[in-house]
């Protein structure tokens, strides 16, 4: 065999030197690809995520309310722990009819409970859905909950009046308040037919002129304390046993 020469060597290295850091830019180029490929768990992803864990702990037969940023705020153990049933909070905020559509299986049916309290809507309105589509989901929305959950006792809530301080945040609030009076019109007429409990807030939240009490919210969409008190108020007979 022929000796290599010191040149050869050298040659022999530098190739050797130059494939391992090829390959190791390459290796690095494609972590950092995946890195930036990989998408960032969104609010809702998380908390489905979080109900998904949380049901292995849960029992069945207790209460769930379903809906958005206002239930997903309602503090449900320290306005209904003397109930005879536990209440489970599955509200996201941000969610629209479309996301509680989506996610029944993990944030009700799993769970088998005994009693649903639903409240959705207002951000389909403010974003601008129509109330034929709304309703198409609430439709879907009873169907699923009734068929898997025959025995179910369900309350539809009406969505709530927004106070004037919204118009800030650019929301035509004379068309949003018109859109919100039809829909619970509308909730309330497939809650007759479907055999569901229809339970109106509306009245207890209005000032009278379709504007959310200021005293019941801070920002003129989501209940404060002394809103979820009335909340509390209302719908309480009926979780109770009430007809």
């Amino acid at each position: 065999m022929k000796k290599l020469s010191l040149k050869d060597v050298i040659y022999l290295v530098v190739i050797v030197l130059l494939v391992a850091a090829l390959t190791t830019v390459s290796v690095l180029y494609g972590l950092a690809s995946k890195k930036n490929t990989e998408k960032t768990p969104t609010y809702y992803e998380k908390k489905c995520a979080a109900f998904e864990l949380e049901n292995f702990n849960y029992s069945k037969g207790q209460i769930v309310f379903i809906g958005d940023s206002i239930t997903d705020g309602y503090p449900l153990d320290s306005h209904y722990a003397a109930l005879p049933l536990e209440t489970y909070n599955r509200g996201i905020s941000g969610d629209t009819s479309d996301g509680v559509l989506g996610r029944l299986q993990v944030s009700v049916i799993d769970l088998a409970p005994a009693k649903v309290v639903l409240m959705i809507g207002i951000n389909d309105i403010n974003g601008g859905r129509d109330n034929d589509k709304i309703m198409e989901n609430y439709a879907a929305i009873i169907r699923e909950i009734k068929t898997k959950l025959p025995a179910v006792d369900m309350t539809c809530l009406s969505v709530l009046p927004m106070g004037a301080i919204v118009a800030n945040w650019g929301i035509d609030l004379a068309r949003a308040t018109a859109q919100i009076k039809d829909l619970n019109a509308r909730i309330k007429a497939l809650a007759e037919e479907k055999d569901v409990r229809f339970v109106d807030l509306y009245p207890h939240f209005s000032d009278g002129n379709d504007r959310l009490i200021e005293g019941y919210s801070d920002d003129g969409l989501h209940p404060n304390a002394a809103g979820y008190v009335v909340w509390t108020n209302v719908l309480k007979p009926y979780l109770n046993g009430g007809a």
